[in-house]
């Protein structure tokens, strides 16, 4: 009974045939995460840039 239990569990967790299904979707949701994160820094780039106070330039005197 417990053996047969224990089978049961594994042929479950090792079955070959959802990797053909769940791995497209895996590489949505990666996909998705890196253009989150690339749009999440591009904002964070501009803004820096935007926002960043411009150094004064006192050689004009010279």
């Amino acid at each position: 009974m417990l053996n047969n239990l224990l089978f049961m569990v594994i042929n479950l967790a090792v079955n070959a045939g959802s990797w053909k299904d769940s791995l497209p979707v895996v590489l949505y949701g990666m996909l998705g995460i890196f253009i989150v994160i690339g749009v999440i820094v591009g904002i964070t780039y501009l803004l820096n840039k935007l926002t960043s106070k411009k150094p004064k330039n006192d050689d004009k005197d010279e």
